[in-house]
């Protein structure tokens, strides 16, 4: 977190938790059983010894909200597995233990024992430890060990499957995932990348552009929210990338999306012929386009471990701010363009956004709605009504207007939508 100013002590301590809930999007395209959850919970308060099951809703149909295990806590095992900071974010977030992540096994575990998992904190440990590590590390959970230092270190091939099954996260959260349904009827997804589908609005007999697709996860709420019937391209630069795409629309069930693998800092051409001959495309193209491009993803959560530099966050305006001018041209007159990204710096948020209402005066920066998050930044080049119109998903307080706590205790987000009078 050394990028961020040192007045940022909230920010920081924000950005290092876990969220304290998780969110399904539902895929309303296929059926839905609420009691499958419901019943897989109850199976995980037995071994937890608990009869309180987490709370769980819909904020929206296609939107399920999943909170903590209330007042349950384990005593930790005393052997400890050792896991790199990517897995133990994952860990926190409800994840099981993968074998890649493993980095240090005692000898003497046995399997089926329970265990705890521990994170990398430094980076420091070699792969294969057996003895306790003496570095920084973090508590994230207890679990079940299902592979052996035989299976993980002594093969000479790269492991696979699960290495520790997590039964508790230190965050409390339920250890679970879209595998407890049928394929495609619900999909893993952070809120405020919900909301920029809502945002989105797709409508059937719309035609609508998703310029930075993979892996399809808002692609496919599009499609979804459209009850599949709109006409959708996706592009993203490489041809595994829009592989990925084609195979998420598989699982989700989705017909309507078309995807390439093309740079979309080039998808527009005064020589094409139409959208159906593929990328490029001519101007005036889309009734809607979502751009939620490349960013430094500084609003990601839990981060354990960031090694990003401030000249590599700066470098990303530039490629923003190319795609950008490229969605402008493809959007018709009168479309919605919406920007998203992942991020929590002004530079890549507030800044892309004055700095397009300045670059496009046919641009009209419009309400994000619907509006959940909190508002831009103060003093980052917009005004209180535009700030106003853009949302922003993180811990800061907001003067302007009230924020339901569920949306601020996400990840680190932001969305601003616009309009082309010309």
């Amino acid at each position: 977190m050394e990028v961020l100013e040192d007045n940022d002590n909230n920010m920081k301590a924000w950005l290092t938790q876990a969220p304290k809930l998780t969110t399904f999007r539902v895929n309303k395209l296929k059926r839905f059983e609420v009691d499958v959850l419901k019943n897989f919970l109850i199976a995980q308060s037995k071994e937890l010894d608990t009869t309180e099951l987490p709370e769980f809703y819909f904020l929206r149909p296609d939107c399920l909200v999943l909170g903590p295990w209330p007042a349950v806590s384990l005593k930790k095992a005393g052997k400890e597995v050792i896991v790199d900071a990517l897995c133990a974010a994952a860990v926190l977030r409800g994840a099981h233990v993968f074998a890649p992540g493993v980095m240090g096994l005692p000898v003497n575990c046995q399997l089926g024992e329970r265990v705890d998992i521990y994170g990398d904190l430094e980076g420091h440990c070699k792969r294969g430890l057996k003895v306790e590590y003496t570095g920084r590390k973090l508590y994230v959970g207890t679990g079940y060990l299902k592979m052996l230092r035989a299976d993980l270190f002594d093969n000479g091939i790269q492991p696979s499957g699960i290495a520790v099954h997590t039964i508790l996260p230190a965050s409390k959260l339920p250890v679970v995932n879209e595998t407890i349904y049928s394929k495609g009827e619900v999909l893993l997804q952070n809120l405020p990348s919900i909301v920029c589908g809502w945002v989105m609005d797709a409508k059937p007999n719309e035609c609508i552009l998703d310029m930075c697709a993979a892996p399809g996860n808002k692609t496919t709420h599009l499609a979804e929210m459209s009850n599949d019937q709109a006409t959708i391209i996706a592009l993203d630069k490489t041809p595994q990338k829009a592989a990925k795409i084609r195979e998420s629309c598989d699982i989700q069930g989705v017909t309507c999306v078309t995807a390439y693998a093309f740079d979309s800092t080039k998808c527009c051409s005064e020589d094409s012929i139409g959208i159906n001959s593929g990328p490029p495309f001519p101007p005036n193209s889309f009734d809607k386009v979502l751009l939620d491009g490349p960013c430094s993803g500084l609003g990601q959560r839990p981060q354990l471990v960031n090694k990003i530099t401030p000249k590599m966050i700066s470098s990303y305006k530039f490629v923003q701010r190319k795609l950008f001018a490229e969605a402008v041209k493809v959007l018709k007159v009168g479309g919605k363009l919406v920007y998203s990204t992942c991020t929590i710096t002004d530079e890549e948020n507030e800044g892309i956004v004055a700095w397009a209402l300045e670059k496009f005066p046919c641009l009209t920066l419009i309400p994000a709605e619907p509006i959940v998050g909190g508002t831009g930044l103060p003093n980052k080049g917009l005004n209180d009504t535009q700030r106003s119109m853009v949302q922003r998903f993180g811990p800061e307080d907001n003067e302007l207007r009230k924020v339901d706590p569920i949306y601020r205790d996400s990840i680190g987000f932001f969305i601003a939508a616009f309009t082309k009078s010309s």
